[in-house]
């Protein structure tokens, strides 16, 4: 989703109001719009995750905006759209129940065309950044999860020194380590194997190499 094509959901009951925001986004946004509660919900539903924003007036007939609020945010497909209310109360009581409920931000009607696009083009950027902040999180979490492979009690043969698998099958524990993390080998051999298996080309005790 990029800001300039982002898809809003308008919900106002009243004709003259509703097609005078759709007028004003449309030239920068994707705008759909419902009549009343029960048509935001279902636009929602088919969207399937597609809505960046909902502008939701409170007083409607039927289903209000509190209400469709509540269900929105109650549902973890939807809670985290950003929602901005659309309504002629101004008194703090109003805006803390809508607060409360979840909503954004507020946009008082008659809707001012610089206030609505100001508004609108805020809460779209806030929505940028939290997508942004989740896609790093589980980046993150994924990261984490590797690391944890890692970690435990890895049962390793005393003898061969082959390491037992999650499936059950024995394997070189250079294998096991390579497949669970981003480190590679490289094979050499240490002074006392040297001296071991190979004592004909070790230097005499007390020279330098």
């Amino acid at each position: 989703m990029t800001e300039s094509r982002a898809t809003i959901l308008v919900v106002e009951d009243n004709p003259a109001t509703r097609k005078l925001i759709e007028d004003i986004l449309r030239a920068d946004h994707r705008v759909i719009t419902a009549a009343d509660g029960r048509e935001a919900l279902a636009a929602v539903d088919a969207e399937k995750g597609g809505i960046d924003l909902i502008l939701l007036d409170i007083i409607m007939p039927g289903m209000g905006g509190y209400e469709v609020c509540e269900r929105l945010k109650s549902r973890e497909d939807t809670r985290d759209i950003p929602i901005i209310f659309l309504t002629i109360m101004e008194a703090d009581k109003d805006e803390a129940k809508g607060f409360a409920a979840g909503v954004s931000d507020y946009i008082v009607k008659p809707v001012n065309r610089l206030r609505l696009k100001a508004r609108v083009a805020n809460q779209l950027l806030i929505r940028a950044h939290q997508r942004e902040l989740a896609l790093k999180n589980a980046e993150l979490q994924e990261a984490l999860e590797q690391i944890k492979v890692l970690k435990g009690i890895v049962p390793i043969c005393s003898y061969c020194k082959q390491v037992r698998n999650d499936e059950g099958y024995w394997q070189q524990v250079e294998d096991y380590v390579s497949r669970r993390s981003e480190a590679e080998f490289s094979h050499s051999i240490c002074p006392s194997c040297m001296k071991r298996h190979y004592p004909e080309i070790m230097p005499p005790e007390g020279s330098r190499s």
